[in-house]
């Protein structure tokens, strides 16, 4: 039995089908097709901006011929339902007709093959034509959409979609400012240009205030910064001006130097880098330094900012060095390593100054007996001052970090704690990896983290509960390993080196 394909075809999702299709299913019944030998495909795509591969009803009217040899027609309401562009109509035209298939248009009525299967010359002429007529009437409609666009810009209209934040349209389409989203935009404004904040702490105050509570806070950050960058703010364009060119340029002026300072500490180390990972999933969790977090990278599992998990976890390793592994002793025999070994490179910087300096005479002296052009002498003089300023650069490094080790010295003879002030990250580093095996990080509601520390000392396990909002926290309970055991590490990649 003879079966038929009914194709029909909207470009938005706003247009109705149902009256396109009815029209050519009393068609297809009169010419004897029976509801059961009838196959309907109706889809909303567009037919201009969609390659023929891309198109979802093309691809499913050819798997339908490809797989039942018993369709012979595909009726269509009018040429532009197949495509508006020629080069596809004609492929398809061409993959008809090589299978036998006849095409039946309504709109004007043609068919495209005569009763003995071969191609008739006026469905051939009616195609040609209505493939040209079809491409340029959407070339034409795109062009007046353009300039109607251009047009309702230079009027101050919306020219179609949503409109920025901080703006509404009125009923003539015309931009309006919307005074709640103003407000905070000015206030974004003003406390990057002046307030010193970042832009993640405007966003973090923003959330919790109670604004965008359906944005996430990562979202947020990326949207304000690009709320900071649009000029369309100061009245460029179609919108009124929210904001003045002199807090706008401020602004702007605080992203470059905000830019410079985030590229020059990109590679700053995390304390707790390669020891926290997911409670759940096993996964350690990276630094990320634009979002000040830990996260994880490998799949999908908990992130915590630093701010809610690096203090806990640097006073529990200093509690649990001071009690258990500082002595002074120790403490002593490596800062006088340290201090032998600063010595060394003084001696050697030394001896470099004073070859620097031996040259430069060389070169007055060789001057002096004509050996030697005074533009050449020049040349050489400067390349070796150069020399000279970067080895006294480095000279005065070295005597200061010598100094800092003499007084850490005095000050853990001294003090019962350990001192902060005097300490670099690297070394604060080296004591938590000293104390600590293993953090677990989990999220049991948005705004509480449960942090459970392992340390290298003993077989106590400290679980903390952190409000992540306030940047609170407290610890919940002490236990044993046994009760609370190792999570098993997926990511085999990263390993803390013991002490």
């Amino acid at each position: 039995m003879d079966r038929a394909i009914i194709l029909s075809r909207v470009s938005t999702q706003q247009q109705d089908l149902t009256q396109q299709t009815d029209e050519v299913l009393r068609e297809v019944h009169k010419d004897g097709f029976s509801d059961d030998n009838i196959i309907i495909i109706e889809d909303k795509e567009s037919a201009i901006k969609l390659s023929e591969e891309e198109r979802r009803g093309l691809n499913r009217m050819k798997c339908e011929i490809n797989e039942d040899p018993n369709i012979k027609c595909v009726y269509i309401y009018e040429l532009s339902r197949l495509s508006r562009r020629q080069l596809v109509l004609f492929s398809i035209r061409d993959y008809l007709v090589e299978r036998n298939i006849q095409l039946i248009c309504l709109k004007p009525y043609f068919r495209l093959l005569d009763n003995d299967g071969k191609m008739s010359q006026t469905g051939s002429l009616m195609f040609s034509l209505f493939s040209s007529l079809s491409e340029s009437e959407m070339m034409l409609k795109q062009e007046r959409m353009i300039r109607g666009r251009k047009r309702n810009l230079s009027l101050g209209k919306s020219a179609g979609g949503r409109p920025a934040f901080g703006y509404i349209t009125d009923k003539d389409k015309k931009y309006i400012v919307h005074k709640e989203q103003a407000e905070i935009l000015r206030r974004i404004f003003k406390e990057y240009a002046y307030g010193g904040l970042t832009i993640r702490d405007i966003a973090t105050n923003l959330k919790e205030e109670g604004y965008f509570p359906e944005t996430s806070l990562k979202t947020l950050i990326l949207r304000i910064s690009n709320y900071l960058k649009r000029r369309l703010y100061i009245g460029e364009g179609p919108c009124p001006q929210i904001i003045t060119p002199k807090v706008f340029e401020d602004a702007q002026k605080a992203l470059t130097n905000n830019k410079t300072i985030h590229k020059l500490n990109h590679k700053e180390q995390f304390l707790l880098k390669g020891l926290i990972c997911d409670a759940h999933t096993g996964c350690i969790l990276s630094g990320n330094s634009s979002l000040d977090s830990y996260f994880s990278k490998h799949c999908s599992g908990v992130a915590i900012r630093r701010v809610n998990i690096d203090p806990i976890v640097w006073e529990f390793s200093k509690m649990m060095y001071s009690q258990y592994i500082m002595n002074r002793g120790l403490l002593q025999k490596q800062i006088d390593k340290e201090i032998t070994t600063t010595r060394k490179k003084l001696s050697t910087i030394d001896q470099e100054l004073n070859n620097i300096q031996a040259r430069i005479d060389k070169v007055e002296e060789r001057l002096i007996m004509g050996r030697i052009s005074e533009v050449k002498a020049d040349e050489l003089n400067h390349q070796l001052q150069e020399d000279l300023q970067i080895k006294d650069k480095r000279h005065c490094e070295l005597v200061n970090y010598l100094l800092a080790k003499q007084y850490q010295i005095q000050e853990a003879m001294l003090a019962e704690e350990i001192n902060e002030t005097t300490m670099s990250l690297q070394e604060k580093v080296d004591i938590v990896r000293k104390v600590v095996d293993i953090i677990t990080v989990e999220k049991p509601s948005v705004s509480k983290s449960i942090i459970k520390i392992y340390n290298r000392i003993n077989d106590r396990v400290h679980i903390y509960e952190v409000d992540c909002w306030k940047h609170t926290w407290g610890l919940i309970r002490e236990t044993t390993s046994k009760e609370v055991p190792h999570i098993k590490l997926k990511s085999k990649h990263i390993k803390v080196k013991p002490y």
